[in-house]
């Protein structure tokens, strides 16, 4: 029988105290349960990890917590992504670092760079010395040999990790990361997913023929191209805070000469994302299929400049041209190419971003201070251009992208003064209040001009994603944001203007844009050819293949 000094070393160690607080962790926590997958693969990879983040240090009287706190670092910034974004993050997101450093503050750069960094050289700091002799790097190889084999094995053999994951697992969800982390722990199912990922994308191979694509074009439409002008414009993080149940009553953020433009006819449509990754929006309005993140969590990542088939190549059909306005910068989301790929004929970025390219577009006023391009400014400078363009009396298809009202929702030096104070709302709120006023006066006279100008046209504006916000999604929730939808976190604001007139859109999807485009253009002989639901919710599995062809005819 063991004597209680045996019981209590085993008792009352730091693995027992790790394993503890982990299950205390994991109990409370907002996005994971104590399932049987848990038990089978996070757990013992946990307790692994900690046993070599152990015997990497020097023993000391802190080393259980300088062993740990990598660990909870990284279980901690997870949470905090899931809380702030509403979705987990993946390993390909890390392509994105430097679209985040590029848009992030300074401040808030170096904080988050500071939370990650530090647990790491703290722990770094507690190292032993590098073993020289062979027997101890030996020694130390062999015990990182299953951990560098683990995180190898969903890069160089990603089929057969799926294999044991599934046999491990509780449950794989295909539809949804959150559910698989529920189910199965956040390392193993990050492990998962990024072995999924490599596998679906060697599998693009076999989707690459457009003979296979139904949302080619039949050949009899084209007599029915009516010339009208498309303009489109993704408006950048447009979040209309009259939606917020819970908005004092004494504020009203919305321009008046935008309430009268409105009046009752503004319709609600569902992005594909919530609090970033306006690649994901661009390419289900452009091409008209779900962004499902099958083969990269952003689309527009894996696209070559190869052609696919997107909005600007059946309008081509149709006779048209495809102009693509973007306030931002060129590098962010692969956009050159996705955008070569989706084949505007003429693409514009600031020529402070592309001093080498022809484009008609500059922050102008502001300059570096207007990093975040005013709405008024690339309205105006959009509105000459569409001038140009109407001179050639060639029909085309003018596409914008803002980026004006991204975070941190500064207004910058080219909107007006602050006019909207409130201590009942988080900073954060009152600067988007602040943001909208300004947001809309420019919308208001940019569509009236555009009416003007142009008035048999189709006018579309869409915002491409609600923002995040500091306080996380709870924060929506406490402002009373579509508190009884499930999809809450997607819905954003759609305008639609026909030949001038703003026309009541029911609840919409994202990709469904593109229909309404085509549509219109044929004067409704399209959705006549071709299936064009628009009710929502919409069969989006029955757009997969769609989407899998499209994508691998842009990643040839």
């Amino acid at each position: 029988m063991p004597s209680p000094s045996r019981i209590r070393s085993l008792l009352l160690n730091r693995y027992t105290a790790f394993l503890t607080v982990v299950f205390l962790y994991i109990a409370l926590s907002p996005i994971i349960e104590l399932t049987r997958g848990i038990w089978h693969m996070e757990v013992p990879l946990l307790l692994y990890l900690y046993h070599c983040l152990n015997r990497l240090t020097r023993p000391s009287r802190w080393q259980p917590l300088v062993t740990a706190l990598p660990l909870f670092t990284l279980y901690l910034g997870h949470d905090y992504y899931f809380l702030r974004f509403a979705r987990v993050p993946q390993w390909a997101e890390f392509t994105q670092l430097s679209e985040l450093l590029g848009v992030i503050d300074l401040g808030m750069g170096l904080l988050l760079g500071a939370l990650i960094l530090f647990p790491l050289l703290f722990w770094t700091a507690f190292l032993k010395r590098p073993p020289y002799r062979v027997r101890g790097l030996l020694a130390t190889l062999l015990l990182l040999l299953p951990v560098i084999a683990l995180f190898a094995s969903p890069i160089f053999y990603h089929t057969a990790f799926i294999n044991i994951f599934k046999r491990l697992s509780v449950e794989v969800i295909y539809y949804s990361t959150v559910i698989n982390v529920e189910k199965n722990g956040r390392l193993t199912t990050s492990l998962y997913h990024e072995a999924k990922r490599r596998e679906t994308l060697k599998s693009l191979v076999n989707y690459r023929d457009v003979q296979q694509l139904s949302l080619r074009l039949p050949a009899e439409l084209t007599r029915h191209a009516n010339g009208k002008n498309v303009h489109l414009i993704v408006l950048e993080s447009f979040l209309d805070p009259t939606l917020f149940d819970k908005l004092p009553k004494s504020i009203k953020p919305v321009h008046p000469d935008y309430l009268k433009l409105v009046g009752k006819g503004q319709s609600l449509s569902v992005s594909p994302i919530f609090g970033g990754y306006t690649a994901q929006p661009e390419f289900e309005v452009l091409c008209g299929v779900p962004a499902f993140q099958e083969f990269d969590e952003v689309e527009f990542n894996i696209f070559t400049g190869s052609k696919t088939y997107c909005l600007p190549a059946l309008l081509r059909e149709l006779g048209y041209a495809s102009l693509a306005s973007n306030a931002y910068k060129p590098e962010f989301f692969n956009t050159i190419l996705a955008y070569k790929s989706i084949d505007f004929d003429a693409v514009h970025f600031a020529k402070e971003y592309t001093p080498t390219l022809e484009s008609y577009l500059s922050k102008g006023e502001g300059g570096e201070e207007n990093k975040f391009f005013f709405d008024e400014d690339l309205f105006a400078q959009n509105l000459a251009y569409v001038r140009q363009q109407m001179e050639k009396k060639r029909p085309f298809f003018n596409y914008v992208l803002t980026v004006y009202g991204h975070f941190p929702f500064d207004l910058g030096p080219r909107a007006g003064p602050p006019l909207f104070e409130s201590s009942e709302l988080p900073e954060a709120v009152v600067k988007i209040l602040n943001q909208h006023y300004y947001r809309t006066k420019a919308l208001a006279g940019y569509i009236k001009q555009l009416i003007a100008m142009d008035p048999t046209s189709l006018i579309v504006l869409v915002s491409d994603h609600l923002p995040p916000l500091p306080g996380g999604i709870g924060e929506y929730d406490r402002l009373g944001y579509f508190q009884t939808a499930t999809d809450r976190l997607l819905v954003n604001r759609l305008l639609v203007f026909r030949e001038g007139k703003i026309e009541k859109q029911g609840k919409f999807a994202h990709f469904n844009i593109y229909r309404l485009i085509l549509d219109f253009v044929t004067d409704h002989a399209y959705c006549r050819a071709m299936p064009c639901n628009f009710g929502y919710p919409v069969d989006r599995e029955a757009l997969r293949n769609d989407y899998r062809t499209l994508i691998g005819l842009a990643s040839q």
